[in-house]
Parts: C-alpha cells; sequence; structure tokens
C-alpha cells in the first residue's frame, strides 16, 4: 500500500493560515467567523513581491464558499505583517464575543 502523503499547513498563533493568489483565509474553518486578507498592492524590492495595502475582514464563514459570508469588522493596513496581527486580534475577540453569546 502506498504511503499517505500528509500536507504540511501552515499555522500563526496556533490557527490554520490558507492562500489562493493574492488572497490569504486565517483561521479554523469549522469555526463561525474567519480572517480574510486581501494583498491589494503591491512593491517590488529585488526579487521579492512586499505587499504595501492589506484590507482584511473578519467574516462569517457559515456559507457554502470559504470567506464569502458577512463582514463583521474590516481594515486596511500598509503591510502584511499589520494586517495580519490586527486581523488575528478581531477575529479572537469576535470568536470569544459569539461563543459567549451562543453557548
Amino acid at each position: 500500500m502506498a504511503a499517505v502523503k500528509k500536507e504540511k499547513v501552515f499555522t500563526y498563533k496556533e490557527k490554520p493560515v490558507y492562500r489562493k493568489g493574492n488572497t490569504i483565509y486565517y483561521g479554523d474553518l469549522n469555526e463561525p467567523l474567519i480572517l480574510v486578507l486581501e494583498i491589494v498592492e503591491t512593491e517590488k524590492l529585488g526579487e521579492f513581491e512586499i505587499s504595501k495595502k492589506v484590507k482584511f475582514h473578519v467574516r462569517d464563514n457559515t456559507g457554502e464558499e470559504i470567506g464569502v459570508g458577512m463582514n463583521h469588522r474590516s481594515g486596511e493596513r500598509e503591510d502584511l505583517f499589520s494586517a495580519f496581527d490586527m486581523g488575528a486580534w478581531w477575529l479572537q475577540d469576535a470568536l470569544e464575543l459569539y461563543h459567549n453569546t451562543m453557548g
């Protein structure tokens, strides 16, 4: 029997990170909310593309398609780290509120 190759999933603050093109999805896909980061503008720095403008959204994740639900909160930052850091905090806060009101 052939060995099953297990894909490595990248994580940030113990939650999975997925990327499709210039969109990054962050959070447990089984949770009702996720963070969606959209890299809107980049700049070439040597051989690297550096994000120059990133929009981020805490979105409802209960629909059929990942990250397409209603926006709960949105923001914009000039670099990916700042957007990720702020968005991760917002997501955690929103999930705690959700679980406290639903549970």
